[in-house]
């Protein structure tokens, strides 16, 4: 994508329980659907939480219990948008506080109960809790209208005064946003890879991003530590920007190729300098990216380590991944604490006492539940899901240990992150450095995309990935109908950017379906590139389509076959497939993505096609 998150005002919602843009209000805790079982932590239930519950928490109005709560007439409601890693906690303790503010007097305001609901946003069709970015837009834009917001790490709150600054509003925040939890960034990786990289379990001074660094820009790959069987090293990360994780790496390996642990200044953060070459060397093994963290995670595990060698994600999720996947995986997954730096992310809580629709009374009752989820007996439980309580003295217990992939002891050489201003020129050289794309845009343009408007739809989505790309990715125009259209616009978005939207915002539909027989012609051309490119660039299909073939001369079974060396292949081809219509044919889309690790997608309207291509997007 070419740009940093930019944050427009839209009209804002009130009613409460109606989702509206993605974004559902809904009280908790919202039903921890998978947890590894309940622990009684001080009178406390907590649910034990592993990859999938951060993920599958859908159940409106819901608790990890099972119980729908509901606030009483006389309650005083508040609401907070947090971040999904500390949901499983966030959720038991919401009900927790909910169930005793009716009847403690020191958990009320003023002599009335208070009640707490979570802002929930839609990803994959799934409620979950908010990802910082988008919590951060969707508040200044006015698409929800929290009283808390607890993001993901604490430089988020500058970064949301400024933009609340910046759209013309008063200062929303009057006083210190203190710190939840913490949790450690890390680099998850297969336990073997760590090791003979000095990084676990005993972690050396070479375990470091210079290191990984010098192993992802060395043609010869793992064969530099006698290791030939292990291939090229492969990596993965979130998008600047996009991500919490994938904005906090980004930092780290600039401020690690200029020796800094403070004080990045706007001089440090160039192309040509330490910052961006650090950026550049290490994003030459990169394989995946995307809008999760935990998504990424998941692709280690499934692929392998033939596949996906390491990603960055947080300590808490290699303790989950370990939990969920007990006794299936061929090795365990570890934490690396380069030691060159990395970002202990604290939590913040900062109550938007100033912000027009939060009352007095509402500001009092966010004080009350900050004390209490800052209580001893709330924050003994952070432990148990895997994140490291506010007071950095405590010591630390299970599930925080070597035997889930965490080093309870490990020196963490904490970072400090820079000024606002820095870490946007920060993404301006991150889009300038890292691995450029090659991408098919594949476009069912055939009669049936008529019906409901699914090809205006569609054009307006493919608008928008054309317009997110940075102007150095390669891109291929491929409408099909009975016929491949494969000799249409094609180049660099600077040298085709703008014919190429006109050609997309004036496609009509038409004829039949040939899906297979374009799928198999867009990977023939991306294969011939790779003769040329190799594993300089990466290369993705995406597909647009009803899934309704009729017309190909070729199999779904043949096409399949001819997949399948991606789904193996690191450095392959990776076909993202979007079906659109609620008649489209979901199985034969999802069987053409899951054959190149790419992703399904289904949607209908103009804001679904918008909203999923911008998300395509972000994996390149």
């Amino acid at each position: 994508m070419s740009h940093i998150i930019s944050l427009n005002l839209v009209n804002s919602h009130k009613e409460r329980g109606l989702i509206m843009g993605g974004v559902k209000r809904t009280t908790v805790g919202a039903g921890i659907l998978l947890v590894l079982g309940l622990l009684l932590v001080g009178g406390f239930v907590i649910a034990k939480s592993y990859i999938g519950s951060r993920q599958d928490s859908t159940q409106t109005g819901g608790s990890s219990a099972g119980a729908v709560q509901a606030p009483s007439r006389q309650a005083v409601i508040i609401s907070i948008a947090s971040s999904n890693t500390k949901q499983v906690w966030l959720a038991d303790a919401v009900r927790t506080f909910n169930e005793r503010s009716r009847t403690q007097s020191d958990l009320q305001a003023d002599g009335r109960p208070v009640f707490v609901e979570v802002l929930k946003e839609t990803i994959d069709g799934k409620q979950v809790d908010y990802r910082s970015g988008t919590m951060m837009k969707d508040t200044v834009a006015g698409k929800i209208k929290p009283t808390i917001l607890s993001p993901g790490e604490e430089s988020w709150i500058p970064i949301f005064k400024k933009d609340w600054r910046d759209a013309g509003n008063k200062n929303a925040i009057s006083g210190d946003a203190p710190v939840l939890v913490r949790t450690p960034l890390v680099i998850g990786m297969w336990e073997s890879r760590a090791k003979e990289l000095g990084c676990w379990p005993d972690v050396k001074s070479s375990c470091t991003w210079d290191t990984i660094r010098k192993l992802a820009s060395n043609p010869a790959g793992w064969r530099a530590y006698n290791r030939p069987e292990w291939g090229k090293f492969t990596f993965g990360y979130g998008y600047f920007g996009e991500t919490n994780s994938g904005t906090l790496v980004s930092t780290a390996m600039c401020m690690a190729g200029v020796h800094k642990t403070k004080n990045l200044v706007m001089a440090d953060v160039t192309v040509e300098g330490g910052c961006g070459q650090m950026i550049a060397g290490i994003e030459k093994a990169k394989i995946h990216s995307g809008k999760s963290d935990i998504w990424l995670l998941e692709k280690v595990v499934e692929g392998g380590p033939e596949y996906l060698q390491a990603t960055v994600t947080y300590e808490s999720n290699i303790i989950a991944a370990n939990q969920k996947h007990a006794g299936q995986l061929r090795e365990k997954l570890v934490s690396v604490y380069p030691q060159d730096g990395t970002f202990v992310v604290g939590h913040p809580f900062a109550i938007l006492d100033l912000a027009p629709w939060v009352t007095k009374e509402q500001a009092k009752g966010a004080e009350v539940f900050r004390n209490f989820l800052l209580s001893k007996e709330i924050q003994e439980a952070v432990m148990t899901v895997g994140l490291r309580p506010a007071d950095q003295k405590v010591k630390l217990a299970s599930p925080i240990e070597p035997s889930l992939g965490a080093l309870p002891g490990a020196k963490l050489v904490a970072l400090e992150a820079p000024d606002v201003l820095v870490t946007q020129q920060l993404g301006e050289v991150w889009h300038k450095v890292k691995k450029k794309s090659k991408i098919v845009l594949l476009f069912d343009r055939s009669g049936s995309m008529g019906n409901a408007n699914k090809i205006g739809a569609a054009s307006r989505g493919a608008q928008e990935f054309v317009g997110a790309m940075d102007n150095d990715d390669w891109l291929a125009w491929m409408p099909f109908d009975t016929v491949v259209y494969a000799d249409r616009v094609r180049g660099t978005k600077a040298e085709i950017g703008e014919r190429l939207v006109q050609d997309i915002s004036g496609i009509n539909a038409e004829g039949g379906t040939a899906l297979y027989d374009a799928t198999a012609e867009a990977l023939r051309q991306l294969l011939e590139l790779r003769k040329k490119f190799g594993d300089s660039v990466r290369y993705g299909i995406v597909i647009l389509s009803d899934g309704d073939d009729r017309n190909s001369r070729m199999t779904l079974a043949q096409l399949e076959e001819a997949l399948k060396p991606q789904e193996h292949d690191p450095s392959g081809v990776q076909v993202h497939a979007i079906c659109i219509g609620k008649d489209c044919d979901e199985r034969t889309l999802q069987k053409i993505a899951r054959a190149a690790n790419g992703k399904y997608w289904k949607g209908s309207t103009d804001k679904e096609m918008i909203k999923i291509y911008r998300e395509i997007a972000t994996h390149y």
